[in-house]
């Protein structure tokens, strides 16, 4: 085959707090104009507070820290799970000061995993999953106050605990998917809720039986949340719901097929993308917009390929096609009012002649209203821990694809969180090794504006502060950090504003 070789680099080191660059906050308003901001250095990236106590467990990549984290009412709240099984709701307002605890859950008995997530926010009622001594595992809510902090509903009453997924915000009603034991069989039982934060409004919508699978890639397209439904042996269904029961229905049958299962679902917030992988190993890419007339194929692809959702550039959706006997990926796109898929650029491979070396996406992040795409490549090897790891930013054209940094990281217990907020602004992580190890990184989506944001650990045999979960809100983006404490903590880079490029200057 021929191999087109796009621009690389490697986006080496450059010192803490690199020579800003000038980005634009993500704004869905139409007709309002964008606040520019200078890129976070390292001088403004801090460890917000000091939450949790030194980790127990020797190893800083296991180490818990600050998780879930979301923006309710525009203050960032998030989950804490300790190492001895308590757990605790906070917010933060970006300071020491300004963060603080809402509401704290002892640990229960046996009880030494993260048992407090899936914080889900709609615009009066932060709900959450938590465990309490007397009722187990189950759905709470929270105004933001301590007072206002409360068990929603006790779904399997006593200390059992509930299995609640894929909470997920419908205008001010939050949907939910609880799988049971169904005692009439050994398989289990499939249930789709909806809660108004009230135990009399957390109600069942739908009750899909024991001889369907409701998968866990479910995604939003509009003020609707679309859910997967493969009955056994059977179809697999496309379902929708607006939190109501006129509103909650089959979209379409997107298979009559047995054994066909979404692999990859990517959503812009109006149009959906996705797999299906069937058990003839055909993949079929789709697109839906929440209606059935909406809900297409747009391409199909044999048995030689491994098909990833890219997400949707300038009316096309870019998706990556990986030949397992060649293991080059080429990156296609196809127009999403329809049409056959065309190549853009085939990605280069350093090992693809040299064993075990499948490359894989690992994450994906556009911007809001953004043009490019960022993305981390995994290069595989007959271990559980990857040859390489690389980012690329791609503009949907061969010129447009570069590779910004390699590795990220080299570990299979750790992967690199990948946040764009600009279209020239992404934050991820990467390992140089040696007395840096896997610090944060940021990238203006070429080689040379690619540099460590901050060294923020520099303790024992692995100098690593394995940043987790990258999360915008307002100028601040938030983090969690292993550092100097010896445990995950809170960490925020401020991007700044009123600052201009030398070039601009007069």
């Amino acid at each position: 085959m021929s191999l087109l070789v796009v621009g690389v680099g490697c986006g080496g080191p450059i010192p803490d707090g690199a020579e800003d660059g000038l980005v634009q906050e993500p704004t869905s308003e139409p007709g309002v104009e964008a606040q520019a901001y200078c890129a976070p250095t390292a001088a403004n990236t801090q460890r917000v507070k000091t939450i949790l106590p030194p980790s127990q467990i020797g190893l800083p990549r296991y180490a818990l820290g600050p998780s879930s984290f979301v923006n309710f009412q525009g203050t960032l709240h998030f989950a804490v799970n300790y190492e001895d099984g308590r757990g605790a709701l906070w917010r933060s307002t970006g300071t020491d000061a300004g963060t603080t605890q809402v509401r704290a859950f002892p640990a229960t008995a046996g009880n030494f995993t993260p048992f407090l997530a899936h914080l889900t926010p709609t615009s009066t009622q932060l709900f959450f999953q938590a465990t309490d001594t007397a009722t187990g595992s189950e759905l709470w809510v929270s105004d933001g106050t301590t007072a206002g902090t409360r068990l929603v509903k006790d779904l399997t009453p006593g200390p059992q605990d509930s299995t609640l997924a894929d909470l997920s915000a419908v205008g001010n009603t939050l949907v939910f998917v609880r799988e049971r034991p169904d005692p009439a069989t050994s398989s289990p039982r499939f249930e789709l809720w909806k809660s108004d934060g009230t135990s009399a409004g957390t109600q069942l919508l739908r009750d899909f039986g024991s001889n369907v699978y409701v998968s866990f890639a479910d995604t939003k397209v509009g003020n609707a949340r679309l859910l997967f439904v493969r009955e056994s042996g059977g179809a697999t269904l496309l379902w929708r719901t607006d939190g109501t029961a006129g509103g909650t229905f089959q979209l379409k049958r997107l298979d009559a097929g047995p054994y066909t299962y979404p692999s990859e679902v990517r959503s812009s917030g109006t149009l959906a993308l996705f797999t299906l992988d069937e058990n003839s190993t055909l993949t079929e890419l789709w697109k839906s917009d929440g209606t059935e007339g909406g809900t297409v194929r747009l391409a199909s692809f044999g048995p030689t390929r491994a098909v990833r959702v890219l997400g949707e550039l300038g009316g096309f959706a870019y998706f990556t096609s990986t030949s397992y006997s060649t293991q080059y990926m080429v990156i296609y796109r196809v127009p999403l009012t329809g049409g056959n898929p065309t190549p853009v650029v085939t990605l280069p491979n350093d090992y693809a002649t040299k064993g075990v070396a499948l490359p894989s996406i690992d994450a994906v992040s556009i911007a809001p209203g953004g043009t490019k795409l960022y993305f981390a490549v995994n290069i595989g090897s007959e271990g559980p821990a990857p040859r390489d790891t690389q980012l690329w930013v791609t503009d949907g054209t061969a010129g447009g694809t570069t590779l910004l940094r390699r590795p990220l990281s080299l570990s299979d217990e750790y992967g690199s969180p990948l946040l764009a907020v600009a279209d020239n602004l992404v934050y991820f992580s990467s390992d140089e090794g040696g007395k840096f190890g896997i610090e944060p990184w940021v990238s203006n989506g070429t080689p040379s504006g690619t540099y460590r944001l901050k060294n923020i650990s520099t303790q024992g045999f692995d100098p690593s502060s394995y940043p987790r979960e990258y999360f915008l809100l307002g100028t601040r983006v938030y983090f969690s950090a292993y550092d100097d404490t010896l445990a995950g903590q809170l960490w925020s880079a401020t991007m700044r504003t009123g600052c201009v490029r030398a070039k601009d200057a007069h």
